[in-house]
């Protein structure tokens, strides 16, 4: 045993990661244990009590409110509007955003579910004694500030490569504006020449034709 213990290259049973994963697989086990009959998830709770906090955010305020990965919390608007829970609409300042409320169902979706919500938390925070509970909450704050700021650094070095980008191609444009009008100019001024050879030359045979005769 001792052997196979020392061969293990990543043992989980240290793994901070995996283990707030199994934290939160029990949390969600006893929400949806409790609210089978709405057919409402853990994640669609916590989606409806961001809007609820803050009504009309933009899906992208939801991806950053809530840290669910952005295709997943599109389809998961996708679902939750055809259900009647949520209504989207274009926000006013943003002609490309939507603008997200609680429908009336959603309202009474959440307020139905906020004793299973508690309980999901209960179920992981009754482990630990009233101290210990407010120093783990302390902890996951300061994990979910550091995990905020890192995400507004990437979000900031992308709109930062976005308008280098942007930049680049304007020049690309204008260089290539640049070079047509000048083909443009050289043609122009290759058909001037060519418009005074042809004049030289209807010249010199009138005067040759006039020395003819």
């Amino acid at each position: 045993m001792a052997d196979g213990a020392e061969n293990v290259l990543f043992p989980l049973s240290g793994s901070a990661s995996h283990l707030l994963l199994r934290a939160l697989q029990l949390a969600e086990d006893r929400f949806a244990l409790l609210a089978k009959a709405s057919g409402l998830t853990l994640r669609q709770f916590v989606v409806l009590a961001a809007v609820q906090a803050e009504p009309g955010l933009s899906q992208s305020d939801l991806v950053r409110a809530t840290s669910i990965d952005r295709s997943t919390l599109a389809d998961m608007m996708h679902r939750m509007e055809r259900r009647g829970l949520i209504i989207r609409s274009q926000a006013a300042d943003d002609g490309r955003a939507n603008s997200v409320r609680l429908a009336p169902a959603g309202v009474a979706a959440l307020n139905a579910s906020l004793t299973h919500a508690k309980a999901a938390e209960a179920a992981i925070l009754d482990l630990l004694s009233g101290t210990k509970q407010k120093a783990f909450i302390a902890t996951l704050h300061r994990i979910a500030k550091k995990a905020d700021e890192a995400t507004e650094k990437q979000a900031h070095a992308e709109r930062k490569a976005q308008r280098r980008q942007a930049r680049e191609e304007a020049k690309q444009r204008e260089k290539a504006e640049g070079g047509r009008k000048k083909r443009k100019r050289k043609r122009a001024t290759a058909a001037r020449r060519g418009d005074k050879k042809a004049k030289g030359a209807a010249n010199e045979d009138g005067v040759v034709a006039k020395a003819d005769i």
